[in-house]
């Protein structure tokens, strides 16, 4: 587990801005999520390494909006301080356990993200990754690679 640095301040505080910029696009939050997942501008922040891009906002969505087009689709938003929140604790989850976005979002979707937002935000990042992983029956060895290949090798060769 990586200790959360400066360097990890500065893009949970700049990936939970980039979340809280996408009310203003066109398109609902789960679109704005499921666009950014698949975008360059993940695969960079996955680096966990400010040095490799921009921190400005504008040009993170406009970036997204570049690769993807524009789009109307969808109508529900979820608030800008949920989003500025689910935005943060992803990047912060994912750069303390150093695992991507993309897996973590697995465990933790959005809208359950969402869904406990009230309760949750105003907690240390570490009691609300104790918390999801209880509420979704999981344990800290989830985010451990070693453990998961151990896993998969028991329930291969029936160990």
């Amino acid at each position: 587990m990586r200790k959360f640095d400066n360097n990890g301040l500065l893009l949970a505080e700049y990936q939970g801005k980039l979340f809280e910029k996408s009310t203003e696009l066109n398109c609902s939050t789960g679109i704005y999520i499921r666009r950014f997942l698949h975008s360059n501008l993940l695969k960079q922040l996955d680096t966990n390494n400010p040095v490799v891009i921009s921190l400005d906002v504008n040009e993170g969505n406009q970036s997204i909006i570049e690769q993807f087009g524009d789009s109307e689709y969808g109508k529900e938003k979820y608030s800008k301080s949920a989003l500025f929140w689910i935005g943060y604790m992803y990047r912060y989850i994912s750069y303390t356990r150093e695992l991507s976005t993309k897996y973590i979002m697995s465990l933790f979707t959005y809208r359950q993200m969402n869904e406990v937002y009230y309760s949750f935000h105003t907690q240390d990042p570490e009691w609300c990754i104790t918390s999801l992983l209880e509420l979704n029956n999981l344990t800290e060895n989830v985010f451990d690679k070693n453990h998961r290949l151990k896993e998969i090798i028991k329930e291969k060769w029936n160990f």
